[in-house]
């Protein structure tokens, strides 16, 4: 395990979420911002939590990608757990620090947090780890540029990550994305990934 650990550099995985975590604390993390004029309004916090992704695809990308395709099953549950887990130590860690008031973006970033996990998920059967992390960076450049709704205080019903945070609907379409995520990374059969390069 420690072997596979370090292979993903945890260490760095661990220091992004670290740094995740305690940006959201800074008060900067809750301004909101309209990024363009047909873009959504967003907490910063929506923005900080893109790393974490970023962060998991780099590290699960970093093994021999030919080796792992023809070795055993249990590294793809090994790095399905490494990204839940990663991803959900900043959604407990925000949403405690948004309960306890110190941090007004935690729930806007965990439940962004959840979203950006489905959407690595969806994507890694199809084109690997190391490309991965571009299908959640793509949807929050779509809801930046693109998500505004019908006035600038309210996105469009698909830009679900830069609703109010207490909105019930965007978390359910967050758990379903991050579910379909999980069954489509379960499920869909894995090409071989040539992107991976042995450390």
């Amino acid at each position: 395990m420690s072997l596979y650990l370090r292979v993903r550099g945890a260490s760095v995985i661990a220091a992004v979420v670290a740094a995740v975590v305690a940006l959201l604390a800074w008060p900067g993390s809750s301004l909101a911002a309209t990024p363009s004029p047909t873009g959504a309004t967003m907490m910063a916090g929506a923005f900080l939590a893109i790393a974490v992704p970023a962060v998991i695809g780099w590290g699960c990308a970093r093994g021999d990608g030919r080796l792992e395709f023809t070795g055993v099953r249990g590294i793809t549950w090994a790095d399905l757990a490494l990204a839940v887990g990663a991803s959900a130590a900043v959604v407990l860690v925000a949403v405690v620090l948004h309960t306890a008031g110190l941090a007004n973006a935690g729930i806007v970033a965990a439940r962004a947090t959840l979203t950006y996990l489905g959407f690595l998920l969806l994507a890694v059967p199809f084109v690997g780890w190391r490309l991965a992390p571009v299908a959640p960076a793509v949807f929050l450049l779509a809801v930046a540029a693109f998500g505004r709704g019908e006035d600038i205080l309210h996105p469009a019903r698909w830009a679900w990550i830069a609703a109010d945070g207490a909105d019930p609907v965007s978390w359910t379409l967050s758990a379903t994305v991050v579910l379909a995520g999980i069954v489509a990374y379960i499920a869909v059969p894995r090409r071989l990934d040539l992107s991976s390069s042995p450390e």
